[in-house]
C-alpha cells in the first residue's frame, strides 16, 4: 500500500479550531498537534508515534450514517494542556465515507493495518462501536491477538444481520473463531447472566464494575495483555456522561474512566485505542464530549510514560524461577519493584518467549505449589493453535 495515505482522509482545518479556541492556542495541545501534523505529513509519515483518526460513522443513524462526534471531541482535545514530551502526535483527520458500512470497516482495517506495520499507535475517535469490527480485522494474521472492551454490557446477538453496536461482538467472534483472548472490563453484573459468557471465545479475564471499584489497579495487567481496546463511553454512568448511548444509572465514574485510559496508554502491547458511542445531540453542556477528550488526553499521557523494554531486557526487573509439581520446567516470573508489575514467561509454539502480564497472586500460587490458572489457560490455548 502507498505510504501516502492522506487520500483516505478529509484533512483537519486547524484554523477552524485555533480561531475559536477558548484558551491560548499557543500553549494548547491543539497547537502541538497542528505543528506535528503539518511537519510529519509533509516529510515522513513513518515518524508518527501516535495517530488520531476520526471515524465519523454511526450505524444508529439510518439517514446518512454520519456522526459529528469526532469533530466535537477533536475541538475539546485541542483545548487541553500540552505535554512537555516531544511526541509526534499526528491528527490525520476524518476517514472519507465509503458506500457502505462494510466499506467503512474495510477502510479502517486498512489504515490500522498500515499503522501497525509502521509501529504507530492509533487513537480512533468514532461514532458507533461496531467500527471495532474493522479494527479487529487488521489483526486477522496475529495468532495471539487479544482484544478488550470497556462496556457495561456484553454486545452479543445471534441472527441479527444489520451492523449494530449491540451485536458487533457476535460478528467479531464469528469472523475470528481463533481469537486468543477477549476481556470485558467494567461490566455490570445485573445485566449479564454468568452463563452468557460461554458465548464468548478465547481466554477471558472479565472484570465487573464492583471488582474494578474495589481495586481499579486489577485492570492494569489486562491492558498489558491487550492489542486493541474498544471503549464504549456508555460504560460511564449516565448522570456523568449524558451523551453516552446507554442510559445506565450505574457505571464508571469520570475519574475511573480516565484512570483506565491511562493504564491502557501505559501498555507497550496496545496498538489501537478506540472511543465510541458518543451521541452529541444528547450531550448536555458538552459534558460527555469534554470527558471523551480527557479520556484521550490521559491515554496519551500513559503512552508518553511507556517503558518499551521487555522484562528480560529491563535492568529494573528481577527474575524468579519457581518449581511447581506436575510441570516439567520451572515457571519464570519477572517483577519490576519500582512499578510492582509482574510478568509470567510462556513460550509460544515456535519457542519464542511471550511475557504475559500477571499479578503477585500467580507468583504466590506457584510458590505454594499450585498451578496458576492463568498459566494453564495460556498453555491450553497455545496447544489449540498447534492442532
Amino acid at each position: 500500500m502507498d505510504l501516502d495515505i492522506r487520500h483516505y482522509f478529509d484533512a483537519v482545518d486547524f484554523a477552524r479550531y485555533s480561531e475559536t479556541s477558548q484558551s491560548n492556542w499557543k500553549y494548547s495541545l491543539g497547537a502541538t498537534i497542528e505543528e506535528k501534523t503539518l511537519s510529519v505529513l509533509a516529510k515522513d509519515i513513518t515518524k508518527t508515534d501516535v495517530a488520531i483518526v476520526g471515524a465519523p460513522f454511526d450505524s444508529r443513524k439510518e439517514e446518512n450514517n454520519r456522526s459529528d462526534a469526532p469533530d466535537k471531541i477533536r475541538k475539546e482535545i485541542y483545548q487541553l494542556a500540552q505535554f512537555s514530551n516531544n511526541l509526534n502526535l499526528v491528527d490525520f483527520g476524518n476517514l472519507k465515507p465509503a458506500t457502505s458500512s462494510k466499506g467503512n470497516f474495510h477502510a479502517l482495517r486498512d489504515i490500522v493495518e498500515l499503522f501497525r506495520e509502521m509501529e504507530i499507535t492509533t487513537i480512533i475517535i468514532g461514532g458507533s462501536q461496531d467500527l471495532t469490527i474493522g479494527v479487529c480485522e487488521a489483526f486477522n494474521n496475529n495468532k495471539l491477538f487479544s482484544f478488550s472492551t470497556i462496556d457495561a454490557f456484553l454486545d452479543l446477538k445471534k441472527g441479527v444481520e444489520s451492523y449494530s453496536s449491540t451485536n458487533y461482538l457476535s460478528r467479531i467472534f464469528s469472523s475470528q473463531p481463533d481469537l486468543f483472548q477477549f476481556n470485558l472490563i467494567g461490566y455490570q453484573h445485573h445485566y449479564i447472566s454468568p452463563g452468557y459468557f460461554s458465548k464468548t471465545i478465547g481466554i477471558g479475564n472479565h472484570i465487573r464494575l464492583g471488582k474494578l471499584r474495589d481495586d481499579i489497579s486489577s485492570t492494569e495487567p489486562v491492558f498489558r495483555n491487550t492489542d486493541v481496546l474498544s471503549f464504549d463511553i456508555g460504560a460511564v454512568k449516565h448522570s456523568e456522561a449524558p451523551g453516552g448511548c446507554s442510559f445506565a444509572p450505574n457505571g464508571l465514574y469520570n475519574e475511573e474512566a480516565c484512570q483506565l485510559a491511562k493504564y491502557a496508554g501505559l501498555s507497550n502491547r496496545l496498538k489501537v485505542f478506540g472511543l465510541f458511542e458518543l451521541d452529541t445531540e444528547k450531550d448536555q453542556h458538552r459534558l460527555t464530549t469534554q470527558l471523551a477528550a480527557q479520556i484521550i488526553w490521559y491515554f496519551i499521557e500513559g503512552f508518553i510514560n511507556r517503558n518499551n523494554k521487555l522484562p528480560d531486557e529491563d535492568d529494573n526487573c528481577v527474575m524468579y524461577q519457581v518449581e511447581v509439581k506436575y510441570i516439567d520446567n520451572p515457571l519464570i516470573f519477572y517483577k519490576n519493584p519500582e512499578t510492582n508489575q509482574w510478568w509470567l514467561q510462556i513460550n509460544s509454539p515456535d519457542n519464542k518467549p511471550n511475557f504475559i502480564a500477571c499479578t503477585e497472586k500467580e507468583y504466590n500460587q506457584a510458590s505454594n505449589d499450585e498451578i496458576p490458572e492463568l498459566w494453564l489457560n495460556y498453555i491450553q490455548k497455545l496447544d489449540e493453535l498447534l492442532k
